[in-house]
């Protein structure tokens, strides 16, 4: 998805002498379609700016993010810190095709992620949380993008979960 440069000592001399270097292109505009092809309909921005872009970080021994569903299908999270170990914590646990009530359930689903890393998720019909880190000097720091469906752009929280 990111089409960074190759290094070479031109770039880092520029940037060097500049402290700015310019990455046009960062982005490919035809990265961000597969979205909507995985998930089978056309997946557009959310046009709410305080649900489109979401920084989620935990920093302290203990720190989680909450059983929960979103408002808009489907979340893009991208990883810039995550602990190495799983047994650390900082995991993603989650449910498919279910709500909060799934979680207390065997049908929990973990998954341990890297800086780097990232999902896809039908976040409006997957219950889902973070599970705790487990010791002091640990980090897990997300970006998550929220897409919609262009004919559901005002917040939905289903009653029940959707089929994919």
């Amino acid at each position: 998805m990111l089409s960074l440069p190759d290094f070479s000592r031109d770039l880092h001399a520029r940037f060097a002498a500049d402290r700015y270097l310019p990455l046009p292109g960062l982005v490919r505009p035809g990265s961000l379609p597969a979205l909507s092809a995985i998930a089978g309909w056309g997946a557009v921005r959310v046009c709410d700016p305080l649900e489109r872009h979401v920084i989620n970080s935990l920093h302290q021994q203990g720190d989680t993010h909450g059983g929960h569903t979103d408002d808009y299908p489907p979340a893009l999270v991208l990883f810039t810190e995550a602990p190495d170990d799983p047994a650390d914590g900082g995991l993603l646990e989650h449910v498919p095709h279910a709500g909060l009530g799934a979680l207390t359930t065997g049908a929990v689903r973990s998954a341990h992620h890297r800086p780097g890393d990232g999902y896809l998720l039908r976040s409006d019909v997957c219950a889902h949380r973070v599970t705790p880190l487990r010791r002091s000097g640990l980090r897990r720091t997300v970006l998550n993008f929220a897409y919609t469906t262009p004919d559901r752009q005002a917040a939905i929280t289903p009653s029940a979960p959707e089929p994919y």
